[in-house]
């Protein structure tokens, strides 16, 4: 459809993006082989870094994880800890929207609002059922009256007999990609136009989309400030009440992260691998004088003799070692492991390179 050209675009942008980086890693590697061996040696090994440059980009490398932020100025509201993890997890802002109250305990549970949901601890469920949105658009009397099952079939139009209601085509799409009944609830009204958008209202969200845009990407409606709105009085002031100003609590350090990064990905064996790493916190600050132990091993879980080194960060939560490479087998992948201390809190972080000649 028209409004998947966009992301295709983009998609398309970044795949060239990622050729052209390639590209570079492999005209510098050639140029450092140039100085040491050559012609016919340059080109037979640019052939071979070709090769192992795009069977890296196969694998997933370390990246530095989302920060999970939990107060917005933007609303000038916190999430609550126990809704933390899930909001990040299944979908964040796209989903959820931000916070537009602080938690507060509703008819024995613990409830937060957002712009487009309702998240409610149940504390009495088992795993992973404890966290669910709240029936936002049953409560908001969205709910149309059901229709029979259409006929024939279609793979691109699925009939939910527990509400007799269907999801099609591009939102069918969205629906399954993020996270279908356990996020959306089931579909309790077909498309419809609403206000000069095609909407369709679930159990728990809205989708909506602009067609006078046709590249404009399907999202969800704001019931959560719809709800706010009309049911104001029921909120607890305290909850509605924005905070004066980020709390500490926000600011506290919770979790470290680190990521690696190589100056080589393809090296040749008794020579130096430039080892960098970086540790931030769970709000993107950096963290000094933290102790990080650095080492090689093999995908055995063999160690490289020589290759442990101990060291800590500097100011910019940075540290950067120099590690010898005296052992591995050519076309071996030597794999980094880094592990990250500071205070209670520890984490890991690996990388790859490859040994060639």
């Amino acid at each position: 459809m028209a409004y998947y050209i966009l992301p295709s675009y983009l998609c398309l942008r970044a795949l060239r993006a990622k050729i052209l980086v390639v590209n570079d890693v492999i005209k510098c590697q050639v140029q450092w082989a140039r100085k040491v061996m050559n012609v016919k040696q340059s080109r037979r090994i640019r052939a071979v870094i070709a090769f192992a440059v795009l069977l890296m980009l196969c694998f997933p490398q370390p990246s530095l994880a989302q920060v999970k932020e939990d107060y917005f100025d933007e609303t000038g509201h916190r999430i609550d800890e126990k809704f933390l993890d899930y909001f990040y997890e299944n979908g964040g802002l796209a989903i959820f929207g931000y916070p537009i109250t602080e938690s507060f305990m509703d008819q024995g549970l613990l409830v937060q609002y957002f712009q487009k949901a309702r998240l409610e601890w149940h504390p009495n469920n088992p795993e992973p059922y404890k966290i669910q949105l709240g029936l936002l658009g049953d409560e908001l009397k969205y709910r149309r009256p059901s229709i029979p099952e259409p006929s024939p079939r279609s793979r691109r139009r699925v009939y939910f007999p527990q509400t007799g209601h269907t999801v099609a085509y591009t939102f069918l799409d969205f629906f399954k990609e993020n996270g279908q009944v356990n996020i959306f609830g089931y579909p309790i009204s077909e498309m419809y136009f609403e206000d000069g958008k095609v909407v369709q209202y679930f159990q728990r969200l809205k989708l909506e989309w602009s067609p006078e845009d046709p590249t404009s990407m399907i999202h969800v409606g704001n019931l959560g400030e719809l709800y706010l709105n009309i049911y104001r009085n029921r909120i607890p002031s305290e909850a509605l009440r924005p905070l004066e100003a980020r709390p500490q609590t926000a600011l506290r350090i919770r979790s470290l992260r680190a990521v690696i990064s190589l100056r080589y990905s393809v090296m040749s064996q008794k020579s130096s691998q430039t080892v960098s790493v970086l540790v931030t916190d769970n709000n993107g600050d950096p963290i000094p004088d933290a102790t990080v132990d650095i080492h090689l091993e093999t995908p055995t879980g063999e160690i490289l003799p020589n290759s442990q080194q101990s060291t800590r960060t500097d100011n910019r939560g940075f540290v950067q070692a120099s590690i010898p490479v005296n052992e591995g087998k050519t076309g071996t992948q030597i794999i980094v492991q880094a592990r990250v201390r500071y205070e209670e809190l520890e984490t890991t972080a690996q990388n790859v390179f490859l040994l060639w000649w």
